[in-house]
């Protein structure tokens, strides 16, 4: 598995927050298959085995979604009609300022700071409110609901509408039917959600996905800050390996058992 590397810039906005928070789930889904699962699996197998202690972003992430957390906080402030940028950062000072993973900067009152797993960023708060907001006139979705192009107007269909479109396709033809009343509330109440909301909704479904799957990861570590050419900074890239759990992984890999077979495998012809 391979995940869009973790963002931390001079100017770090609402892209770099939702792209950081990602990793943070990703990190966690690492550290249950590869930390957990895994030191589980030897201590069943009964080999003695000590426990190998590793980094639990959990905080972290409750700090970003939990109730309350920098979202919702995010989403009400977007509510507010009078609502601004450095209105939401004093709530997050005065909501999350003894969390340890939260900081407030010392020279800013419109800035915050994450304790990522990988890093600490600075986030400026500015911009925030309208990124999660998104907004787009509700005459314009009902305009494009309406288009004459089918395939136009299936995109900004709701579930209830499609579900009834597929019920009514049954058989030899096609036919689509969309009330125009309650489709139209129905599409401003979901376009109303923010996009934190959306995309924390996008992730837990990823998640879910790959829980069920097997995965295999690979990491990718820059040999350089300054993206050169032929230079490799060995505490940087030692800095890498110990943020993303590679050193523990292999702590545990080479304890444990590294090579295996399946029992399928063992059997003769």
């Amino acid at each position: 598995m391979r995940n869009k590397a973790f963002e931390t810039f001079e100017v770090n906005s609402f892209e770099q927050f939702c792209i950081n928070y990602a990793n943070e789930k990703l990190q966690q889904q690492f550290n249950s298959h590869v930390f957990k699962l895994e030191q589980e699996e030897y201590m069943k197998e009964g080999i003695p085995w000590t426990l190998i202690d590793f980094y639990d972003n959990q905080p972290c992430i409750d700090l970003i979604e939990a109730k309350l957390g920098i979202l919702d906080l995010l989403d009400e402030e977007c509510k507010v009609p009078k609502g601004t940028d450095q209105n939401w950062a004093q709530k997050l000072y005065d909501r999350h300022g003894a969390c340890q993973h939260f900081q407030k900067p010392r020279m800013s009152n419109t800035s915050f700071i994450v304790l990522h797993f990988a890093d600490k960023v600075e986030y400026q708060s500015e911009g925030f409110l309208e990124k999660n907001r998104d907004t787009v006139y509700e005459e314009q979705i009902n305009i494009l609901k309406a288009s004459k192009y089918q395939m136009v107007a299936d995109l900004f269909q709701d579930e209830k509408d499609a579900a009834s479109t597929t019920s009514m396709a049954k058989g030899t033809a096609k036919i689509s039917v969309r009330s125009a009343r309650p489709a139209i509330k129905t599409a401003n109440k979901e376009h109303k959600k923010t996009v934190g909301h959306q995309f924390r909704n996008s992730l837990h479904l990823l998640m879910e996905t790959l829980n069920a799957t097997t995965p295999h990861y690979v990491r990718c570590i820059k040999p350089n800050d300054e993206k050169l050419p032929f230079k490799f900074d060995p505490k940087r890239a030692v800095q890498q390996l110990r943020a993303c759990g590679v050193l523990e992984t292999i702590r545990i890999s080479a304890a444990g058992f590294p090579s295996r077979y399946h029992a399928a495998n063992l059997l003769w012809p």
